[in-house]
């Protein structure tokens, strides 16, 4: 990575952070789960983002259930980052992006703790271990789980196979924060607790060098066809935590194990972007150009959804660079 400057962008915070876009978009087909407010972490298997939605929250998280020591926080970061940049939270600011608020609120809650269990009462904390051996008290009125705490007591909420499995865990999650326009849901977040890790949480960001690639459009990551010469890159909803959209990043390329992503042409218009065996080549070297855009070296064109489809296995493709959301795309 030295050198080459894909993560130059990482110290600078993307205007485009924070926009928050329409739910139900065409093509996407994103699926937002009934919302109700937890007494501890968040609520059922998404969340919609708009404010009337949502409760507040009854109590802060559980004392002692978070890192006392940095070494504590620097452990836990690194197992809630592996999960969180997986779901699919965009790697978009500097100690403000949405991926290092995931990762601060997953240690603050979870401790980073995948079998975490949290018993509430109304409202009270009637005690708390760790899942299969623990069981809540008689009394117990719902239950935190996993690395995020998803509460039981809701419409629709998942089941302990999700929560307590860290991949369906930081999913479901992620779709509860609205796909990262909102934290809301949780009260580490809402009482400032997380921030006490933002450092830890930034630390393990600045460390990945693999995750998905994701747009600056809502919910939009590249994904592989299938990790195979001649396959088409194209995008597809975040946050399933599919190996698909797992990218490595380095020497200037995106790869997925042996192949990597390349412009099919040099003399088209509007070349799409295919999978190739990774090699010393142009066109298969990205420059991160602008306000985080991927510029490709052969054809100095940048990585585009054509005409913001948000239409999922749609192919990518490069274009003239100008500077739009559609070209603006978020390394791990």
């Amino acid at each position: 990575m030295s050198g080459y400057g894909l993560k130059a962008v990482r110290g600078r915070l993307s205007l485009l952070a924070k926009v928050v876009l329409p739910m139900a978009v065409a093509g996407l087909a994103i699926a937002v789960p009934a919302y109700a407010s937890s007494t501890h972490g968040v609520s059922g298997a998404g969340a919609k983002p708009a404010a009337a939605a949502h409760q507040p929250v009854m109590i802060a998280p559980v004392p002692g259930a978070a890192p006392r020591t940095a070494a504590q926080a620097a452990t836990a970061s690194s197992t809630c980052v592996r999960y969180a940049t997986r779901a699919g939270w965009a790697n978009n600011g500097y100690f403000a992006g949405d991926l290092v608020t995931a990762v601060a609120i997953c240690v603050a809650e979870s401790a980073g703790d995948p079998n975490r269990i949290v018993c509430d009462k109304s409202g009270m904390v009637v005690g708390q271990g760790d899942f299969p051996g623990f069981t809540c008290p008689a009394g117990t009125t719902s239950y935190d789980r996993g690395l995020w705490q998803l509460n039981t007591a809701v419409p629709r909420a998942v089941s302990d196979t999700c929560a307590f499995d860290p991949v369906c865990n930081a999913g479901t999650a992620y779709l509860a924060s609205g796909r990262g326009t909102s934290f809301a849901p949780w009260s580490s977040y809402d009482q400032d607790v997380y921030s006490t890790f933002i450092d830890a949480a930034q630390t393990a960001v600045t460390q990945l060098s693999s995750g998905p690639v994701t747009s600056a459009l809502l919910g939009e990551c590249l994904v592989q066809a299938k990790s195979a010469v001649g396959a088409k890159v194209e995008i597809a909803n975040c946050g399933g935590g599919a190996i698909t959209q797992q990218w490595s990043v380095s020497g200037g390329k995106l790869r997925s194990g042996s192949v990597c992503a390349t412009i099919s042409s040099t003399s088209a218009a509007t070349p799409g972007v295919v999978l190739r065996r990774c090699a010393a080549q142009k066109i298969q070297t990205w420059k991160v150009f602008g306000r985080s855009e991927l510029r490709n070296t052969a054809d100095g064109k940048c990585l585009t959804d054509p005409n913001s489809s948000l239409t999922a296995l749609t192919q990518v493709i490069v274009t003239r660079c100008a500077n739009a959301k559609n070209q603006t795309w978020w390394l791990p």
